[in-house]
């Protein structure tokens, strides 16, 4: 069998020559030739790629000549972000498996695939510990106030208004934590707070009680989320519903005294009335990692506010990110083979 990799974010040579990519396709020598082509696309338009696929979906791009060359008589086809439309599929008359090395599908057409038998699997929770991790980092930032205390100047004292003496300037054991989904990453991230003696509630009607009650995690309604949280943290995918899901009505419901955080989706967020919640303290602060537009344009006043701490949506990237992703890939794609006999 034959599989075409599609490669982004990294130089082929050098991904291939990483001991665990070695040690992971000769585990499939015997079953699989592997093909890598480097992506020129997707670097090529940078943070709006991404934007554009998970707003449009793949079918706007133009797949390059020697992927759709190799794909011809692929039977397996891996990729990242590369997108996956009708033209890539009506090339590849053999396909029968994609392999996706990220969680989410909008740059793959999962619907035109289907209908042309072709498997689709993905590889959710790639990231949740990177992104966990990211998130526990606002909540303590924003909490014990290191980066506003960092961004003072050395010649002026501390005031009382640098020591952030409110209800949210305190230990995570005396704090509530709100999380708004409770998927493989708000999982993780509840982990963490809860070493830390938090209390860990959290809002999401697709998961069961007893998931709840196996993380030791309360399940709430939204409003009581809202109303209770010391930190309010978003975790949920962004699709049509969930399309500003967080507004100038939800800001109105939290404590004054609440921070806000988003290592997820800037679409989930009404990006305004963040601002204005902010700018009239109507809650104490946010750690934000995602924007409405990005980079976000110097003009955005998010990145100036002294409540305001925030990275350059970089909550999944980490050294080794491509390598992880395509081993977990890969994995997906040995249990396919074993089911299918082969």
């Amino acid at each position: 069998m034959k599989a075409v990799v599609v490669l982004d974010s990294m130089n082929i040579d050098e991904f291939k020559a990483d001991e665990r990519i070695k040690n992971t396709i000769n585990q499939l020598k015997n079953k699989i030739d592997f093909v890598f082509v480097q992506d020129t696309v997707t670097n090529q338009y940078g943070f709006e790629y991404a934007a554009r696929m998970e707003s449009e979906g793949p079918e706007w791009m133009q797949p390059q000549e020697d992927v759709m060359e190799q794909v011809k008589d692929a039977d397996i086809l891996i990729v990242h972000w590369y997108g996956v439309n009708k033209v890539l599929i009506d090339a590849a008359q053999k396909l029968k498996y994609i392999g996706v090395m990220r969680s989410g599908l909008e740059h793959v057409n999962t619907e035109y695939a289907k209908e042309k038998g072709i498997v689709i699997q993905n590889c959710p929770g790639r990231l949740a510990n990177s992104v966990a991790d990211l998130a526990l980092a606002f909540i303590i930032d924003e909490t014990r106030g290191i980066t506003r205390l960092n961004r003072r100047t050395a010649d002026r004292p501390l005031s009382d208004e640098d020591r952030f003496n409110d209800a949210s300037s305190r230990p995570l054991c005396m704090l509530t934590a709100g999380l708004i989904g409770f998927g493989i990453i708000a999982r993780e991230l509840a982990k963490r707070l809860k070493a830390c003696g938090c209390q860990v509630m959290a809002y999401d009607p697709y998961i069961s009680a007893e998931t709840f009650k196996s993380c030791g995690v309360m399940s709430v309604t939204f409003d009581e989320l809202l109303n209770k949280s010391d930190i309010v943290s978003i975790h949920v995918r962004l699709t049509g519903d969930t399309q500003k899901m967080i507004g100038a009505k939800e800001f109105s419901k939290m404590k004054r005294n609440a921070i806000f955080i988003n290592t997820a989706r800037a679409g989930l967020v009404d990006e305004n009335a963040l601002i204005h919640a902010l700018e009239t303290k109507q809650i104490r602060g946010a750690g934000l990692d995602v924007f409405s537009v990005e980079p976000p344009d110097e003009n955005n006043p998010l990145i100036h506010m002294d409540n305001v701490t925030s990275t350059p949506h970089i909550g999944g990237v980490f050294n080794g990110m491509l390598v992880l992703s395509f081993c977990m890939a890969l994995d997906r794609l040995n249990e396919f083979l074993c089911q299918q006999g082969e």
